[in-house]
């Protein structure tokens, strides 16, 4: 009995530990990102970039995530799980060291490219809690992963603002760099070993051609909007878009062990929580990367960096309290109560901007809604998808969601550098001359939210025609 008892409290506590560094896996990279949100504007004007082509800041990160994150659930289902995390975590953790010594535009994207395969590793920590945690405790398990998100949104707003404001954009990589090197050793150390299933086929040809069809649709949607003539690349670079992405279906339809399991699209469910995870990571980066300009343009708030922080912290910690909530009311219930209130909670908040008077007070209200409401709908649709694959396929089911994920993530700071280099003016501050974003940029981007959120708002629907009766 004491035997009995001694091992049940070694698990639990590991279980405690390893949720613990499973939800840094996320927490840290949410941080980083976060973190530079109030700098953006700063960024765009040292490097003497703006608009459309300042839109890649964000979303490179986001670019690899997309590419790599069913490749490494992949090569977490053949090597082993931890293996792989902590390759991965690797790149993230030079990425994060080189980030702060930047030098111009084109080396910072390098170096958040280095980020981004750090990045792709998050669907193996979701893969972990479902390899390593007892049944009971899974969707808790998933619903504290996704509250890292707002966890780590919170912790990069409160202190990310004032970094910035105080002592410079860089001085958020120098914070984070051993941060990042102390929880790649403790995953080093103390996350039990996980199985190997297969250690041949890895599919390099498809992560290659989603990586190339990814990359050219942004360099067309950048070229499109070059004011220099370079527009005039944009066709070859959708032709090249369009044609990797049709070589990357071909290869895995055809692959032993693709990256993808398009099988997994046989079912309509995967399908529509892949739509449902692409639009709303889409609207979420989409006014993630409107909201800094909001405050400090002179046609918003004209607030300096600081105030990036007070409005959003709300809403991550919105973000982080709703997403486990949701998994506690799906481990006991349906999902079908808590996925609609989260869609009408975004749209809520949408609407809100239209209606209430614009101020430090409002935009924290419209964060709060839309912030809690997208937690809410993220761990609904996680938690749906992993229960609708069989385990063994888990890794690469939260790859091909996280991919969608990522996707979204990377679309919406370019759909809003698309709105924000549309209507600009010239500004002189300080005696410097900025080129800022006008009202009806900002007006653009909630308004084209709105129209998402009534997008998610169906497809919220069909998720729970089609899992419905499905245990959660």
């Amino acid at each position: 009995m004491k035997e009995r008892e001694q091992g049940s409290w070694e698990n639990g506590r590991y279980y405690t530990v390893a949720l613990a560094l499973f939800s840094l896996c996320i927490l840290i990279p949410m941080m980083s990102e976060t973190m530079l949100i109030a700098a953006l504007p700063v960024i765009e004007h040292e490097f003497s970039v703006s608009g459309i082509l300042g839109a890649w800041i964000l979303p490179v990160v986001l670019l690899v995530g997309a590419a790599f994150a069913p490749f490494a659930g992949t090569l977490g289902d053949c090597f082993g799980r931890k293996k792989v995390l902590c390759i991965f975590l690797s790149f993230y953790v030079a990425g994060t060291f080189m980030g702060g010594f930047a030098w111009d535009i084109w080396s910072l994207l390098f170096f958040r490219f280095l980020q981004g395969i750090g990045i792709a590793a998050s669907p193996i920590a979701y893969a972990l809690v479902s390899e390593q945690f007892p049944l009971h405790k899974i969707p808790m398990g998933i619903g504290f992963l996704a509250a890292s998100y707002g966890a780590g949104s919170l912790t990069g707003v409160l202190f990310g603002a004032y970094i910035i404001d105080f002592f410079g954009w860089r001085a958020t990589y120098y914070i984070l760099s051993p941060v990042v090197a102390v929880h790649l050793i403790a995953v080093l150390w103390l996350i039990r070993p996980s199985y190997e299933t297969n250690a041949s086929g890895i599919d390099w040809k498809g992560t290659l051609c989603l990586f190339v069809s990814l990359l050219s649709l942004m360099i067309s949607i950048t070229l499109l909007y070059d004011s220099s003539g370079a527009f005039l690349w944009a066709l070859p670079a959708m032709a090249i878009c369009i044609i990797s992405g049709l070589l990357f279906f071909y290869i895995e339809r055809r692959a032993d062990f693709p990256a993808i399991d398009l099988s997994m699209l046989k079912k309509p469910v995967v399908i529509v929580i892949s739509a449902t995870a692409i639009l709303v990571s889409l609207i979420t980066y989409l006014l993630i990367q409107t909201m800094p300009f909001i405050i400090q343009s002179p046609t918003g708030l004209m607030l300096d960096a600081r105030f990036v922080g007070l409005v959003m912290m709300p809403g991550a910690v919105a973000d982080m309290t709703a997403s486990p909530l949701a998994g506690r009311w799906m481990r006991r219930r349906s999902a079908k109560v808590p996925v609609y209130l989260g869609a009408f909670m975004m749209l809520a908040g949408c609407m809100l901007y239209f209606v209430l008077p614009q101020s430090v007070i409002s935009l924290a209200i419209i964060w709060v809604l839309f912030s809690g409401g997208m937690g809410i709908v993220a761990t609904c649709y996680m938690i749906i998808m992993i229960n609708s694959v069989p385990k063994e396929r888990t890794a690469g089911a939260t790859g091909l969601l996280h991919s969608s994920i990522n996707i979204g993530g990377m679309a919406g700071p370019m759909v809003a550098g698309v709105f924000l280099a549309a209507y600009n003016a010239s500004f002189t501050i300080g005696g410097e001359k900025w080129v800022l974003p006008t009202e009806e940029a900002f007006d653009l981007s909630f308004g084209f939210g709105i129209f998402l959120t009534l997008l998610i708002l169906l497809l919220v629907y069909l998720i729970c025609r089609y899992s419905e009766g499905k245990p959660t």
